[in-house]
């Protein structure tokens, strides 16, 4: 799952404010992309309920943001889920890791390890086509986002230098996501290939043959992506109740 998809799940999975929940939902994915001496990978990409004990103490009128943190997560959320989304492209998996070997300049290995993320692209490319309303809301969050407001909360709960974690969030929310390219494949492809540049692998993505393998990956998936889509929403709403229901008791 990518960034619009993390969207149409934290919006969906919870009744709330849409701004923070999709400010939330999107704030893992700066682990592992921005190199970093700040955040253990775990201890952020899983920190949702440390949040939102925070935030509940704190800043009840907040608490959406740990909720669409909770919403991305292992644990919780919709990467729990994730390996399943590999099972949408059946027999042309082993074609799909040669051309993502091909259009990331990585080995067959890390494109294993890859085939999820193009997966999770493709699932965007769907949605740019079919949720326009979604689209222009991201894009509108991303113009609108309050950086400071966010990076003070997380540096003040994970006692994290503030600085630092403000140039995270930034890389992240005005680097990393640009509006505009949320409109495309080939703008798709480009988030992607600022992403990756930040891992260890350091892929160099070329952006036509990633844009095409986006649109390859999602005709294969035009046929079951919204049920995957709507089983991931089910249980992640079903995983994160307990945490809604303590916003209702509120």
């Amino acid at each position: 799952m990518k960034i619009l998809g993390h969207a149409y799940i934290a919006t969906r999975a919870v009744d709330g404010d849409n701004q923070l929940l999709i400010a939330g939902a999107f704030l893992p994915e700066m682990l592992p992309y921005i190199p970093n001496d700040v955040f253990e990978y775990k201890e952020f990409h899983e920190g949702g309920r440390k949040l939102l004990e925070y935030l509940n103490k704190n800043y009840p009128e907040k608490r959406d943001l740990a909720l669409g943190l909770l919403s991305y997560g292992v644990e919780f959320g919709a990467d729990k889920f994730g390996k399943e989304s590999e099972q949408l492209v059946g027999e042309k998996r082993s074609q799909l890791l040669r051309e993502i070997s091909e259009a990331n300049s990585v080995s067959r290995e890390v494109a294993k390890i890859r085939l999820h993320n193009y997966v999770g692209l493709a699932i965007d490319w769907l949605l740019v086509q079919n949720e326009p309303e979604l689209v222009k809301e991201v894009q509108k969050i991303l113009r609108e986002v309050d950086i400071k407001e966010i990076s003070h909360l997380l540096a003040e709960e994970f006692k994290k230098n503030e600085t630092k974690v403000r140039v995270m969030v930034e890389t992240l929310f005005k680097n990393f996501y640009r509006p505009e390219d949320l409109t495309s494949a080939e703008g798709l492809a480009r988030i992607w290939a600022r992403q990756v540049s930040g891992l260890p692998e350091k892929d160099k993505v070329d952006i036509q043959k990633a844009s095409e393998l986006i649109q390859d990956c999602a005709d294969l998936l035009e046929g079951n992506w919204r049920s995957f889509l709507e089983s991931t929403r089910i249980r992640v709403k079903e995983n994160l109740q307990p945490f809604i229901t303590g916003k209702k008791a509120q």
